[in-house]
């Protein structure tokens, strides 16, 4: 029996939920409805996917009109609480994009809402059901490098996310939110445990400026010589992330204000400690590179070859470094040149599992994707502070106790 489903937001990642379900699942997975104010994102969205799902402007009417067997939230980071309220006492299960939202009074209550609603509903944390995450965690879990002790994370790249609604703060949630909650999260799914506090600092070094907030490349007279100017129209070649205009904004803009070079250390409850760093401004040079050590060795799990070379990007490796003189252990993964080191066939797998009912297990619960993006809610709190922050003394009460028990397996069900 086929499945339909909707999506609301049809840009970058809303387009790629609809062609990923439906190739996944040979077909069975249709996307029937999406809503999107924009028409004309939408109708490249239409031509990017190859079929026409009927387009809404309300999340209420989409739902109330095609009653779906599943969603998909892939709207801006700011809005997904907004959007999510309309599902109060619909039995539909749901993919939310992360981050859960931009503001910490929206992520509470969005974890207020899983607690109480019946169906499934899974963080898309893609990361987890990457083959090179997989096996990590696999060796990991047979002991290969001994019991865990620290990390370190680190994410360089350029900033291509400056040209859209993640250059600020408030609709973006910062970097650290937005796009090293990628990192954070799997952090925590292969340490197995909850983060207790951390310091930080970050700081913009690069982006940011005094142009006009509706400056986009392809009409700034000074195109020709920026080295971080798009093509208007680019977004319909093969393999673009994104399709609208949107995503030409001037990364210069007076209203681009969030940090783009940033340094977290984070302990955790379990005992174990670490950082995560990441950098935007490195074009040219891209790297998402992770150690942790353990008291038998070190897995050392780079995503991308080095030295960074485009045809390389889509290759990564698991290496095991033996602390006493053992066997030293390499382990390889071609990505077959899907984004996200091939997590997709994973995510779509897995939803259409749920939808099925052949599973009530969400492998990136709500819960554990909150823990993640409090490291990021408590880094910028940090940052601002000067010192460190102890995440249960941000918490509302009614959560304080359970949170340092996100990642007990004896709570893992």
């Amino acid at each position: 029996m086929e499945k339909n489903i909707c999506i609301i937001g049809f840009g970058e990642m809303g387009k790629r939920h609809a062609k990923d379900m439906h190739e996944h699942s040979n077909g069975k997975v249709k996307t029937v409805a999406v809503c999107e104010q924009d028409k004309q994102r939408y109708q490249q969205g239409c031509e990017w996917l190859g079929y026409v799902p009927e387009r809404f402007t309300s999340v209420a009417e989409m739902l109330d009109k095609v009653k779906p067997d599943g969603a998909i939230i892939a709207s801006p980071n700011n809005t997904h609480w907004d959007v999510l309220r309309h599902f109060e006492d619909r039995n539909i299960p749901l993919i939310i994009e992360k981050p859960l939202d931009s503001t910490f009074d929206k992520l509470l209550k969005i974890v207020d809402f899983a607690k109480s609603y019946s169906a499934p509903i899974m963080v898309h944390h893609v990361m987890r059901y990457t083959p090179i995450v997989k096996k990590a965690k696999e060796l990991i879990s047979n002991g290969v490098i001994g019991e865990l002790c620290s990390f370190r994370f680190c994410l360089n790249g350029g900033g291509g996310h400056m040209h859209n609604f993640r250059r600020n703060k408030k609709s973006g949630g910062g970097q650290m939110l937005e796009k090293a909650t990628h990192d954070l999260d799997i952090m925590l799914h292969l340490m197995e445990s909850s983060p207790k506090k951390v310091v930080s600092i970050c700081k913009q070094q690069v982006f940011g400026g005094d142009k006009d907030d509706q400056l986009c490349c392809y009409n700034c007279d000074e195109n020709d010589n920026c080295n971080m100017r798009t093509q208007k129209g680019n977004s319909q070649t093969e393999g673009t992330k994104d399709i609208h205009m949107s995503n030409d904004l001037c990364v210069y803009a007076r209203s681009a204000d969030i940090a783009d070079n940033e340094l977290c250390l984070i302990e955790l409850e379990n005992g174990t400690f670490g950082s995560q760093s990441n950098n935007f401004f490195i074009s040219g040079y891209y790297s998402r590179i992770y150690e942790i050590m353990g008291k038998l060795g070190v897995m050392k799990i780079c995503f991308n070859r080095l030295p960074y070379e485009a045809e390389k990007t889509y290759q990564g490796t698991i290496e095991i470094f033996p602390r006493f003189g053992g066997q030293y252990q390499r382990f390889e993964f071609n990505y077959n040149k899907r984004i996200h080191y091939n997590g997709s066939p994973g995510v779509s797998e897995h939803f259409n599992d749920l939808m099925y009912n052949k599973t009530k297990k969400v492998h990136s619960p709500v819960d554990e994707a909150f823990a993640a993006e409090m490291i990021a809610i408590a880094a910028y709190k940090s940052n601002d502070l000067g010192e460190y922050v102890t995440i249960k003394d941000i918490l509302p009460d009614s959560l304080k106790e359970s949170f340092s028990r996100i990642f007990d397996k004896k709570n893992m069900t």
